[in-house]
């Protein structure tokens, strides 16, 4: 049995749709219409079926993250192919970025390994395709504010900072 496969479910945060690949987890879209999940996955051709898959696991963490039973989405494994050796390690730091905290770009691409690299930190978060599973909604601009955020705009991206800080201050 092929381990590959996909599915589109809705959340109260909007639609999510997401690929799951024999090596990890492919992509995952986090998107306020369902119309704009699709197109998203349309780039992954060979999974254009939408069947129910081995996502049960993925989607279930989902749930519990934005459900508040789960702070974190660090067990799901990752397919990185096709990612640049900078982006990955981009990507690689948001992840250890501790759930309800913020970290700058500046931040990011020194923990990176350029730390002069902040516009290109920025690029790799604009570039993630595991949307909540690299929560580059932690991920802020040099003077505290939001800045861009591809899955939903910065109501989301503050909705899910609002979300993690209940987290982390329940009992």
């Amino acid at each position: 049995m092929s381990k590959t496969g996909s599915e589109v479910f809705e959340t109260r945060l909007g639609w999510v749709g997401l690929i799951n690949g024999e090596t990890g987890l492919q992509c995952l879209h986090l998107k306020p219409k369902l119309e704009d999940i699709i197109p998203l996955l349309d780039k992954f051709d060979q999974y254009n079926s939408y069947i129910p898959s081995p996502c049960d696991e993925v989607k279930n963490c989902i749930f519990e993250y934005i459900d508040g039973q789960l702070d974190s989405l660090e067990q799901i494994q990752l397919d990185l192919g096709n990612t640049s050796p900078f982006v990955a390690a981009a990507w690689s730091a948001c992840r250890t970025i501790p759930v309800g905290e913020t970290r700058t770009y500046g931040w990011l691409a020194a923990a990176a390994g350029s730390p002069l690299a902040a516009r290109a930190a920025g690029q790799a978060m604009a570039r993630n395709r595991f949307s909540l599973v690299i929560p580059c909604h932690r991920v802020i601009g040099s003077n505290g504010k939001l800045t861009g955020y591809g899955a939903g705009g910065l109501r989301v991206k503050s909705k899910l900072l609002e979300m993690e800080q209940l987290y982390i201050q329940k009992p």
